[in-house]
């Protein structure tokens, strides 16, 4: 059989199953939000084309013909051959689409400048249509509007042995659900300040639709701020930091007011506490040109929670937090602290100075592989590592730096590795299509980054890039994974606002998880078999949340990627 014929059939499966492409479809994708004029352009096909024409939009004349061509055989990740051709020579700004041979077509698409300047206000202001304890008004919330949430957050869970009322309203909802957890703020706190403190002119913008547009504050800042002052209401009196605020149970597919639930916070914990020590202190120097008083606010908050840290050792609470009886929404439970503490540490050590935290950081450093992890929320060692790399305390050791440099520039070799062996150039393999895999490539394309900026290797530019183009259209499902943008992106995704607002559009800027090959959900497993190719283990069902769910800390590195992109380089 032809590695043709294979894909046809392959695509006959893919239909029977329910998948995104019709039947013997040809497939020819590229980023549907389009290119910058500098950087690398390239088409991806799957069916018998071996060339392709670039049109004009406005007219339909051809301004560019390249070949198709595949050195990759058949992808490992979705079983298909994919050709790709590169049309990076067409550099004019303007609106363009691309025809090939076969017959298939892309949809339209922009060449500019600015062309992922969208992109990020729309990642960006997915965060405000997640806030917690506020209304949503007219003209920011635009036709999604709502009454302000979840007042009463929030009563001690029994576990506490505390019948006291803990004011914690306000905050993001964390997810598809509207529970509030401070392990996922922390990962996704710590991602958007990391975007603002290293590339402060993109990400200035103080325009995106939020009601604090135009207060001379940088709009990322400002929600960040909101989810920091939440953050505050959940440490206890003795540094400690309370796990999380949600309902018992998850509610239905229900609007935010509805205050018929009680919402509990439940026992404190250390990585909850580390990771609230981490973020609050590296706000602290952040917003400190902004509002003085806050910052020494959240560095003494920051302080108190190391202490406590400090004053326990070991993981609190023994094992981890485990829900108990009863309660069924996110756990968010980690059995091992230690990247949280190292992460504690760099910050502090960053933002104050202190002996104490300079020590801890090079004496632990390296308990977890240094910058092997992709900044998930139970994942944060690699935060860490790049505080400490860029450091700028004169104290900072040269070789545990030079150390960090050179693990910086062995991890992202090995993402361009994974980039390499993929027909569409994804930094996830066979394997890592697991739950929020859209989230791992934005990570990776984050390390990336940081790695151009470090060693000014173009390829890890461009393999960043790659993942964007990626979740925004070059993929097998021949759509965005961003609500909102491009011609084809999620319609139903796992987002209780979305599902009970009554608005056909969901709400704008929220990423879905992505491919999931471990199917935890019906419609996965009633989709797909465990022969099917990991990357197209996809659904756009309200029901799959195990892929089509959206998380805060998903969209961080979605937002630190387009607003790296957004201005031109």
């Amino acid at each position: 059989m032809t590695d043709y014929l294979k894909t046809y059939v392959l695509y006959v499966i893919l239909f029977l199953l329910g998948g995104t492409t019709q039947a013997g479809e040809p497939l020819l994708v590229v980023n549907q939000a389009g290119y910058l004029p500098t950087a690398e352009k390239f088409v991806y096909a799957v069916g018998p084309a071996d060339s392709f024409m670039v049109h004009d939009a406005t007219d339909g004349a051809i301004v560019y013909r390249g070949e198709l061509t595949s050195s990759a055989g058949v992808d490992e990740s979705t079983g298909l051959v994919i050709n790709r051709g590169d049309f990076g020579p067409v550099n004019i700004t303007g609106m363009y689409y691309i025809t090939a041979t076969d017959g298939s077509a892309t949809g339209k698409f922009r060449i500019a400048g600015y062309v992922y300047s969208d992109v990020f206000r729309k990642a960006l202001k997915g965060f405000y249509f997640q806030r917690c304890g506020t209304a949503l008004e007219d003209p920011a919330a635009e036709v999604y509007k709502h009454s302000a949430c979840h007042q009463d957050d929030a009563t001690p869970h029994v576990s506490l042995r505390s019948d006291t009322h803990i004011e914690s309203t306000g905050g993001w909802h964390d997810a598809g659900d509207y529970g509030k957890y401070m392990v996922p703020a922390g990962i996704t706190v710590g991602t958007l300040l990391m975007a603002y403190d290293y590339f402060p002119d993109e990400f200035a913008r103080d325009d995106i639709g939020i009601p604090e547009s135009g207060n001379g504050i940088p709009d990322i800042l400002d929600e960040i701020r909101c989810e920091l002052e939440w953050t505050i209401t959940m440490q206890r009196s003795d540094g400690g930091v309370y796990h999380k605020l949600t309902t018992q149970r998850f509610t239905g597919m229900v609007m935010p007011e509805p205050q018929d639930s009680l919402r509990y916070i439940y026992e404190v914990a250390s990585a909850a506490t580390a990771d609230f020590a981490a973020l609050t202190a590296r706000a602290a120097r952040t917003l400190a040109p902004f509002d003085q008083a806050f910052s020494e606010r959240l560095q003494q908050s920051a302080i108190r929670a190391w202490n406590f840290l400090e004053a326990n050792p070991d993981i609190v609470p023994r094992g981890g937090f485990h829900n108990p009886a009863g309660t069924n929404t996110g756990e968010y439970g980690d059995r091992d602290d230690s990247d949280e503490r190292i992460w504690a540490a760099a910050e502090l050590y960053e933002t104050t100075g202190g002996k104490r935290y300079h020590r801890y950081f090079l004496d632990h450093f390296d308990d977890v592989k240094p910058m092997a992890n992709n900044f998930t929320w139970n994942q944060v060692g690699t935060l860490g590592h790049l505080t400490y790399l860029w450091t700028s305390r004169q104290a900072a050791d040269p070789e545990v730096k030079a150390t960090l440099q050179s693990a910086l520039r062995e991890q992202c070799d090995a993402v361009i590795e994974i980039i390499n062996r993929s027909g569409f150039r994804t930094a996830i393999a066979p394997g890592e299509f697991n739950w929020g895999s859209n989230s791992l490539a934005m990570n990776r394309a984050m390390l990336l980054l940081m790695g151009y900026e470090t060693f000014d290797d173009s390829a890890y530019y461009n393999g960043a890039l790659d993942q964007l183009n990626y979740i925004l259209g070059t993929n097998a499902h021949e759509m965005t994974f961003l609500t909102g943008v491009g011609e084809r992106s999620p319609m139903h995704i796992h987002h209780r606002q979305s599902a009970a607002d009554g608005i056909v559009q969901p709400v704008p800027g929220l990423l879905a998880g992505g491919p999931n090959e471990d199917r935890q959900d019906r419609v996965l497993m009633e989709r797909f078999t465990e022969d099917t190719p990991p990357a197209l283990c996809y659904a756009d069902s309200l029901d799959s949340y195990a892929s089509n769910e959206i998380a805060i800390n998903w969209n961080a590195p979605l937002v630190f990627v387009a607003g790296y992109f957004s201005s031109p380089k």
